[in-house]
């Protein structure tokens, strides 16, 4: 009996609302994390450093213009366990680095990345690299009060032009069942497709899947009167490109969709595949010299 195919990389990307620069979060196996540097305008791919422990992307989050990300990491191990940490993307090796205060942490940029949120109960001084000095432009504050995983996710995307259409009716699934927890009917969010009527949606349908996804979600492409114009399927992540171009991320690859093909005649749209980020292994990468220094 041949050996069974392993699982397809999980991934998700950050875009950054001044550039068209992204950050690409490849998980895969289930404890070690890829961070890459995708070029919007180009389909350039750069790849960054790993880690060995669990980035929850979902609570990270990318500066305008592209320049610093905002990480949430745990590795559950002494000393620190948990922390958030802002780096040089698409590399991890940190700047400043708060210690975690439980399983709330997260952050989000104002508008520039000289404002940075904490989804936490108090403020500490960071950790920061003796040669690193933090620049006294950075303000650092609370998001208060406190909130779980879905509402700072909320917080992001609502932020980024996503319009939270419905929040869905959250079912806890009893053990055996294949997700933790069932959206029926799921939660919706809606974002414009550029100004030609068409809108972007994605329905989140559980968590917590079994051997599977954290988060089980599907795409579609609809048109003003919400008439399907391209069913995208299952995805890990979908967004729209500065240019108004569909990106969306599936069974470990990335696509784009021209904003030119949406809406053409049945048949004729087709994503390209950018990239396809399978059967990729873990290495040890150093930072270069300009990722270990403040913008």
């Amino acid at each position: 009996m041949s050996p069974a195919a392993p699982p397809p990389a999980r991934l998700y990307v950050l875009t950054a609302r001044q550039s068209r620069r992204a950050v690409i979060f490849r998980r895969g196996p289930a404890k070690q994390t890829l961070v890459l540097a995708w070029n919007l305008a180009d389909d350039r791919i750069a790849h960054g450093q790993w880690l060995k422990g669990r980035i929850y992307e979902r609570r990270s989050d990318l500066s305008p213009d592209g320049d610093l990300l905002a990480c949430y990491v745990a590795n559950n191990r002494p000393p620190l366990y948990s922390w958030v940490a802002i780096s040089r993307p698409p590399y991890l090796t940190a700047l400043a680095l708060w210690p975690g205060q439980g399983m709330w942490g997260g952050g989000l940029f104002g508008d520039d990345w000289r404002t940075l949120r904490l989804n936490y109960l108090s403020l500490s001084q960071p950790l920061t690299p003796t040669d690193q000095e933090r620049p006294t432009s950075l303000k650092v504050s609370l998001i208060t009060p406190l909130v779980d995983e879905e509402a700072l996710v909320s917080l992001r995307l609502e932020r980024d032009g996503w319009i939270i259409r419905t929040e869905g009716k959250r079912i806890r699934m009893k053990r055996g069942s294949p997700f933790q927890t069932r959206f029926d009917p799921p939660a919706i969010r809606d974002k414009a497709i550029g100004a030609g009527g068409f809108k972007l949606r994605v329905a989140l349908h559980g968590t917590g899947e079994t051997n599977g996804s954290p988060y089980v979600e599907t795409s579609q492409i609809l048109d003003h009167q919400d008439h399907l114009v391209l069913d995208l399927g299952r995805i890990d992540w979908s967004d729209i490109d500065h240019n108004g171009d569909v990106l969306y991320a599936a069974h470990g690859c990335l696509y784009r969709l021209r904003n030119q093909e949406i809406g053409s005649e049945p048949g004729r749209a087709a994503p390209s595949m950018i990239a396809d980020l399978n059967g990729l292994d873990f290495e040890s990468v150093v930072a270069p010299e300009w990722a270990r220094h403040w913008p």
